[in-house]
């Protein structure tokens, strides 16, 4: 009975194993038949829409995926800010402020979706500035360029409110074309406001020095290009540079008629009149506006570029394709830090608009009176121009130090 019994039970184990082996077989090869014929259909549609794939522009999609995803977490970092500004505004005693405004609606969504937009105040805090034992606060607005400059109502406005809240301070600091666009508009600029001219000239000269001394001359011997010579700062800075360069060819499209010389100085409205030059300073209101002196520079031209929005990669990436070296023009100070940093400028980069605040802060509102003079102080307090390689597109660069702008 017993030997029965354990060749039932072995019957019975063999049973399971060749169902199991057969359901396994039937499901291995029902399994095997749907992956071939997935198999099958994927490299169809691989060989139909790889073409597709490779043309697709992925580099344009990667920029579009960038600029939705980091800047939601700036936009949620100023909405909490705005949120409790106006409980810390009584709180928060800064020295200066430093006002701030997108440069186009593109950059605006750089800096936080539209959602966010719509609950930020019209004034709102952006970041901080330290400098020394001094401390400022950056400040900015919703409206750009574009549209401050089509409604002047709105800039009235925007500086009104800055004021009203920042009226104690020693000096207000206006980024960008905000000055000359409130001069445009008639709008008073007086103190605390500064207008950043004096502060802009005093960089640039010293940028415009550094230009001479990469081509191994003196500047009596330069020939100097000014893009942007009759804007705000442009028109101004011609008057430092006539006493010490050899040719200042000044090139602006609101040039109207036909080129005149005065003195040393070429104006022209002409783009191609560039090739003239060894060294070019950009000062025009947006680096975009450049694309049409590109294709102009001569090899071996030395460029520096103060322009905000800067010049894109594509048109820097020209520059160079002809031969020419292209820098970005800013202020450097190891005592500075912008926390965050500003766009496309490093941590302890100054913009020439604040560096006239800052000097004002030092030695008072009188040292306005006289751009020389006001040279003169930068260079005492330390402050020094730069020279360096554009941060985007471009891999961060070592630092590295660069002689003090001279008075």
């Amino acid at each position: 009975m017993g030997d029965s019994g354990d060749r039932f039970r072995g019957r019975h184990a063999v049973g399971a194993l060749l169902a199991a082996l057969a359901a396994g077989a039937t499901l291995a090869v029902n399994a095997g038949l749907l992956l071939g014929l997935a198999a099958a259909l994927g490299a169809l549609l691989a060989g139909e829409l790889a073409p597709r794939v490779l043309r697709a522009d992925w580099r344009g999609f990667w920029s579009w995926w960038t600029l939705q995803t980091r800047s939601l977490g700036k936009g949620m970092a100023l909405a909490s800010a705005s949120a409790v500004w106006p409980r810390v505004r009584r709180l928060v005693k800064p020295d200066y402020v430093f006002v701030l405004y997108p440069g186009t609606e593109a950059h605006k969504r750089h800096y936080f979706p539209p959602w966010v937009e719509r609950i930020l105040r019209p004034v709102f805090p952006a970041g901080v500035i330290r400098f020394g034992s001094h401390w400022g606060l950056l400040v900015g607005g919703l409206a750009s360029a574009e549209t401050l400059e089509s409604a002047p109502e709105r800039l009235e406005t925007f500086l009104s409110d800055v004021h009203g809240q920042f009226g104690g301070v020693e000096s207000i600091a206006l980024a960008g074309r905000l000055p000359s666009l409130a001069v445009r508009s008639g709008l008073g600029l007086d103190r605390p406001f500064t207008h950043g001219d004096r502060g802009t000239v005093c960089a640039m000269l010293g940028a415009i020095r550094q230009l001479a001394g990469m081509l191994g001359k003196p500047t009596k011997d330069v020939t100097l290009a000014l893009i942007g010579g009759a804007g705000f700062i442009g028109s101004r800075l011609i008057e430092s540079l006539t006493t010490e360069f050899d040719r200042v060819i000044a090139v602006d499209p609101r040039y109207a008629g036909a080129s005149r010389e005065v003195g040393n100085v070429f104006y022209t409205a002409r783009a191609e009149d560039v090739a003239e030059a060894e060294a070019v300073m950009v000062l025009t209101a947006c680096g975009s506006d450049t694309a049409g002196i590109a294709h102009h520079l001569s090899s071996g031209t030395v460029v520096a570029d103060d322009t905000h929005p800067e010049m894109p990669e594509a048109i820097r990436s020209t520059m160079e394709e002809r031969g020419a070296t292209v820098l970005k023009a800013t202020v450097a100070d190891a005592r500075i830090r912008f926390v965050p940093a500003l766009p496309d400028f490093r941590s302890d980069d100054i913009p020439g608009c604040l560096l006239e605040a800052l000097v004002v802060v030092l030695r008072g509102k009188e040292i306005l009176d006289s751009q020389s003079e006001f040279n003169r102080a930068a260079e005492e307090l330390g402050f020094a121009a730069r020279l360096t390689p554009h941060l985007r597109g471009r891999e961060r660069p070592p630092r590295r130090s660069i002689a003090r702008a001279p008075a």
